[in-house]
């Protein structure tokens, strides 16, 4: 992939890559082999008396994010890590390599952006990628929905370049075990 000089300046005075082109992809993260510290931090459904349970764990050079759902009360598992902001300047898009299995994962991204002195919560489902094999899934942000605690946050805007966590949750209605595993996600113009 080509950078151009204006793509370099972009990025030293954003304070991070921008993208390139359009369609270039950059890693903003990438679990590998022999790593053993993670990132990830988990956030359950007992946050608001619910009795699902789930998290994630580093092993064999991917993160395994696994548990059980129960729609009691709740029904969510979730992992969440903080990126610095303008690690996605220029982006429209994150490509997500993972192995999941039949249930629906989605990614939420959250900004500084607050409504009644909460973050807001840009959250879409992952597409396209295939159950039960390592393969590509996506992360449109222009299908990302704002809410706060589950509740729509009307005429919410999205800055890329303002994302400060990325998080993954499975919230599908369903209870049941989970399983997905993620090695790397990217950040596409």
């Amino acid at each position: 992939m080509r950078i151009s000089i204006v793509a370099l300046i972009a990025a030293s005075l954003l304070g991070g890559p921008a993208m390139a082109e359009t369609g270039s992809c950059k890693t903003l993260l990438e679990h590998t082999e022999g790593e053993t510290d993670n990132p990830w931090r988990t956030v359950n459904d007992g946050v608001m008396g619910g009795l699902s349970d789930g998290g994630s764990v580093l092993q064999d050079g991917a993160l395994t994010f696994s548990g059980i759902t129960n729609t009691n009360g709740g029904g969510f598992s979730s992992i969440r890590m903080r990126v610095a902001p303008g690690l996605m300047t220029g982006a429209e898009r994150l490509k997500v390599h993972m192995k999941r299995d039949a249930r629906t994962y989605s990614m939420t991204l959250r900004t500084n952006v607050t409504s009644y002195r909460r973050r807001i919560a840009f959250r879409a489902p992952i597409t396209g990628a295939g159950v039960g094999e390592w393969s590509d899934g996506e992360l449109s942000f222009d299908t990302l929905k704002a809410s706060i605690w589950g509740r729509p946050v009307p005429d919410a805007v999205f800055d890329p370049s303002e994302v400060v966590e990325i998080g993954l949750i499975i919230y599908d209605g369903k209870d049941g075990p989970f399983e997905m595993q993620l090695k790397r996600i990217e950040a596409c113009g």
